[in-house]
């Protein structure tokens, strides 16, 4: 598999142009038995320039995991930094995702992995350099199906745990849920839970995704929902937040987007978030298959007050060997840019 960058924000040179970060056609790499998660892990080489780092979470063939981290800058070299062939890791009953839950600026990795009827939430934290030994911080008890995703909801510089789930058992509605992840003096606490029903509507877990961004630029972050609709495209909705001091929250979901003509398809398209303007708050940026092409097209969305704008181009990615199928994408917050 190949890792590439491509600068999102409109003030980075290479603006919407891909660069190659590294080629791993060698030491058993694998882009079906992994998953690939970006962030700002820290300064992993002397030669990192605070470009996006990227961690593989790797499948072994007894089922364990290897953890590879992959610096931004000249050097790009893989460094295993755990080996978790044992001790009942588990890569089919495990979801990492990245995220600050020190609070030191950098990210570390979130993994929930599935532990009979509950979860495990495990931190595997950064030193600035590296990721370190996983830390077990607490348990949850969540549906298998649930959607996670990572957010600052309350604009402390810690960001909370979000979980989305079917709210019936025919999955047409959704609730939320946010946990404060807290290692204090060696104690684990429970955070205040957000839940919040949608009900009705059509809502379902199986026809939605959820991204977590300030999209208002009240530093906060907020819950996106982009939803497919019976009839082709896509509504996105976003639930700002309204957490204040201890109590966190999450407000009724708006529309901020209708993308049901113009060709858009909620199962050829993935969404990210991203600051692509400078302006302080998230942009939506979706990457969008073509039926007639197996190439991808770049879009993004901007956020203006209470909406986000018709999507442009910002790269076009019909040639080259583009394919929607073979590909994933992660945003990382580096040095100021994205």
């Amino acid at each position: 598999m190949n890792l590439w960058r491509i600068p999102l924000s409109e003030w980075e040179t290479g603006h919407g142009e891909p660069e190659l970060v590294k080629k791993l056609d060698y030491g058993g790499f694998s882009y079906d038995n992994s998953v690939t998660v970006t962030g700002d892990f820290g300064d992993i080489t002397a030669s990192d320039d605070g470009t996006a780092d990227h961690v593989i979470w790797h499948k072994q063939p007894n089922g364990g995991v290897l953890l590879w981290g992959v610096g931004g800058g000249g050097d790009t070299t893989p460094q295993l930094w755990q080996d978790l062939r044992t001790g009942g890791w588990s890569y089919a009953n495990s979801r990492p995702l990245a995220a600050d839950v020190t609070g030191d600026g950098w990210d570390d990795l979130v993994v929930v992995h599935r532990n009979g009827s509950y979860d495990n939430i495990w931190i595997f934290p950064s030193d600035g350099h590296r990721l370190g030994a996983p830390q077990f911080w607490q348990y949850m008890f969540e549906e298998s199906g649930s959607h996670l995703t990572m957010g600052d909801l309350d604009g402390d510089g810690v960001s909370e745990l979000i979980t989305s789930r079917g709210a019936d058992f025919m999955g047409t509605t959704m609730s939320y849920s946010a946990y404060r992840l807290a290692n204090r003096g060696g104690a684990y606490y429970y955070g205040n839970a957000v839940f919040q029903p949608v009900g009705g509507g059509g809502w379902s877990i199986n026809g939605s995704r959820q991204l977590a961004g300030d999209v208002t630029g009240d530093g906060r972050a907020d819950l996106v929902t982009v939803h497919a609709q019976p009839n082709g495209g896509i509504l996105v909705w976003v639930h700002e937040s309204c957490s204040t001091g201890s109590s966190l929250c999450l407000a009724d979901p708006e529309i901020w987007q209708d993308l049901r003509t113009g060709g858009w398809s909620f199962a050829g398209s993935r969404q990210q978030l991203a600051d692509s303007d400078g302006d302080g708050t998230e942009d939506l940026i979706s990457i969008h298959s073509q039926s007639w092409n197996p190439g991808i097209l770049v879009w993004r969305h901007l956020s203006v007050g209470g909406e986000f704008t018709d999507p442009g181009i910002i790269a076009d990615l019909r040639t080259g060997g583009w394919t929607y199928s073979a590909s994933r994408e992660g945003v990382a917050h580096t040095y100021g840019t994205m």
